[in-house]
């Protein structure tokens, strides 16, 4: 007898498949895919899970024709070279097509009014019902034309989405931030100095908010942001106009990116990643656990982020908002071996060349 077990034909999952490994009915499965009442919102949220765990996809055509709707979802995202847009167009994807709606993406190279309006414009003009922004950024979104009749969602801070007709769910950006630099002061070290994101993005003035909170908080005077673009060469070119500095222990950098660059460049002045200088990122790239000298980060959770945002998307636009519009969940500090305490033996640095 061979010990090779028989191949089995994969097949799309039925929703006899859904309702079997949700405990429910056929019946209940089809009352909550078409968004019916008369389902409670745990056994909703069990059959959600199911539909998820399966990827099983509703027949779209058939309702749209039955509903009157597009059932078109429409994504603007800014930067997808970038760790948290790319995992958060990624979670987007998963969810329309695990929910019977179409996705169409635009693009931008910039995060501008000027850049945003033609991608909403063009959204609106293939009849969307939603349209998610992945990465909203600071003092643009009041600027946009935003239609009515379409809802849309912010995967970031409620403040920009304070608008009717409107959902945000995000990180807690500043949270996480305030997390990251209370560590290092923790630790020991005097002050904590910080290399930034972009100054019109969202993220890095929640991320520069932290920061600056906990130092207030512990009495320590701010110094002067060194500003990067999200790129390891930026935190590189970031952290070399640092270096020199007496009071130069410790330093939270914006994103994971920027940290691998700031490391490099330490390590290439002859200094040593923590004994020297201790570093703490953000994100919790996969990469971030497997540098040669594990970094220290924020772990934000994109993928329960992005499945919550859209679950709320599905169901405001089948006529049922949640009560609360806004959300924003934790980070999590990632201890691993680039923060320390400060060494008291530690050099001098020398000036940057």
């Amino acid at each position: 007898m061979s010990d090779t077990a028989p191949v089995r034909r994969l097949r799309p999952a039925s929703m006899t498949d859904v309702a079997t490994l949700a405990g429910v009915s056929q019946k209940t499965v089809s009352r909550v895919v078409n968004d019916e009442p008369h389902v409670t919102e745990a056994v909703r949220d069990r059959v959600l899970r199911a539909i998820d765990e399966l990827g099983f996809r509703p027949n779209a055509a058939a309702r749209s024709l039955k509903s009157q709707r597009s059932r078109r979802v429409g994504l603007i995202t800014i930067g997808t070279n970038l760790y948290g847009p790319t995992a958060m167009l990624t979670g987007v994807e998963q969810a329309c097509r695990t929910n019977g709606y179409a996705l169409a993406v635009v693009r931008t190279v910039a995060a501008t009014a000027a850049e945003l309006q033609p991608a909403v414009d063009s959204l609106v003009g293939q009849d969307v019902e939603a349209i998610v922004f992945s990465e909203p950024v600071e003092n643009q979104m009041d600027q946009l034309r935003l239609p009515t009749g379409v809802t849309v969602l912010t995967l970031g801070p409620p403040d920009v989405a304070d608008r009717e007709n409107t959902l945000a769910v995000g990180l807690d950006e500043t949270g996480a931030a305030f997390a990251a630099t209370d560590h290092l002061l923790a630790l020991g070290h005097e002050t904590v100095w910080h290399i930034a994101g972009p100054a019109n993005w969202t993220s890095s003035s929640r991320r520069l908010a932290g920061w600056r909170a906990a130092l207030d908080d512990a009495g320590v005077a701010e110094h002067a942001v060194v500003e990067g673009d999200w790129s390891p060469q930026s935190g590189h070119e970031a952290m070399r106009s640092l270096l020199g500095r007496p009071d130069l222990t410790a330093v939270f950098v914006a994103n994971d990116q920027m940290a691998i660059g700031a490391m490099s460049a330490i390590q290439q002045h002859g200094l040593s990643v923590p004994d020297d200088i201790s570093i703490v990122g953000f994100d919790d790239m996969p990469i971030s656990a497997y540098l040669p000298t594990p970094l220290t980060t924020i772990r934000q959770d994109f993928d329960e982020a992005t499945r919550l945002a859209m679950h709320r998307l599905f169901r405001t636009l089948d006529g049922h908002p949640p009560a609360e519009r806004h959300r924003m969940l934790p980070g999590q500090l990632i201890t691993r071996a680039t923060s320390a305490p400060p060494s008291p033996a530690r050099r001098h640095l020398r000036p940057a060349d």
